[in-house]
């Protein structure tokens, strides 16, 4: 059972999804479970909608409550009805509620934690609780080494690193978005609008780039509590003109695929899994020169590194990218190269597959 308490169709969602079409069918049955606060009868979560259109088993458990105790009763009961041999929790909730579902039902408990985004105190607080659980987990599987570095006074014995993969074959299969662009370069970025990922940065890049008049167009596509301000910011720097804030979009995939180049300008990151679609995808990368992206962008190799809220490098770095298209063609070919040998879902299933059979002992 893969469980989670989603509110969207974000990186840890799309993460189980890839994981699960990569898994053999022939040997592990998974179920996805979203936990929900709603009551029943009421529509489908994104989640549960995108595992159905992919021919995955998959539904919302109303739990009655945001922490209510007798839903970790109720899916106990599932868990054994169904012969649920591992609970594989994804967030602060599910793994709550995972962990004493597990427990009554007899069966194995694991998490992946996704990364960490404590940007109030209201989450810094859950995900400080989250932290407390691991230690009373059979298995820990960080997505990154930072991720698996924060992570051992908490649960050393039990951590096993698994490695971000992202779906290779969902990438090759997704048509790229019909847009009426034309002239300029489309610079993109697709995640949370959020204060870590340093977004006004990359505002700011846009405008040195306008200014030496250079025809880009930024599409930031997601939204976050920052989403007003960057619109605000956008106005006084006046390049509003030059950005379209699309907000989500459950195709996002097929407006990646349009872009000339991606940017991740944030300030600390695990693996970030924008950057491996990006690259899968053949779109050219420039990222903050933090961890978490080097372990993907290795500088004039696989993409190029700025400083960190350095607006100016950023831009250089993106008036590079335009002035020398073969040289980012290859680089962006090598990207590709590397996520498909060191990141698809294939491989990262093929490690998961063999993590599970040793928890339920084959």
């Amino acid at each position: 059972m893969h469980l989670i308490g989603s509110t969207g169709l974000f990186g840890a969602e799309r993460w189980i999804l890839a994981l699960m079409r990569a898994l053999d069918t022939d040997r592990i049955k998974s179920t996805l479970v979203n936990l929900a606060d709603g009551a029943e009868g009421q529509k489908k979560s994104d989640i549960v909608s995108a595992a159905c259109q992919r021919g995955f088993k998959a539904f919302d458990f109303q739990t009655g409550g945001k922490l209510n105790p007798l839903a970790a009763v109720r899916l106990a009961r599932w868990a054994r009805t169904h012969n649920v041999r591992i609970i594989h929790g994804h967030g602060f909730k599910s793994d709550v509620t995972g962990l004493v579902a597990a427990r009554l039902a007899g069966c194995k408990v694991i998490t992946t934690p996704h990364g960490w985004s404590p940007e109030d105190r209201k989450t810094a607080f859950y995900e400080r609780v989250d932290r407390m659980t691991f230690r009373f987990m059979d298995q820990v599987c960080p997505l990154s080494p930072a991720l698996e570095e924060g992570l051992r006074v908490y649960a050393k014995a039990k951590i096993r690193l698994i490695l971000n993969g992202v779906d290779i074959d969902e990438l090759n299969e997704t048509v790229p978005a019909v847009t009426a662009e034309t002239g300029n370069f489309i610079i993109g970025y697709v995640g949370r609008l959020v204060e870590g990922k340093d977004l006004g940065t990359l505002l700011s890049a846009i405008k040195l780039l306008k200014e030496k008049n250079e025809k880009v167009r930024l599409v930031l596509i997601g939204c976050g509590y920052k989403g007003a301000d960057l619109e605000r910011q956008a106005y006084e720097l006046g390049i509003e003109d030059n950005i379209d804030f699309m907000g989500f979009r459950a195709d996002a995939v097929c407006f990646l695929k349009t872009f000339h180049f991606f940017v991740l300008p944030s300030l600390s990151e695990g693996i970030p899994r924008c950057i491996m679609e990006a690259m899968a995808a053949g779109i050219p990368v420039i990222a903050s020169d933090i961890p978490g992206n080097r372990q993907l962008v290795s500088h004039g190799d696989t993409g190029l590194l700025f400083t960190p809220g350095d607006s100016s490098d950023l831009a250089d770095k993106l008036r590079h990218c335009m002035r020398n298209p073969a040289e980012t063609r290859a680089m962006a070919v090598k990207a590709r190269q590397k996520v498909e040998r060191e990141f698809s879902n294939r491989r990262m299933a093929a490690e998961y597959a063999a993590l599970y059979g040793e928890l339920a002992g084959k």
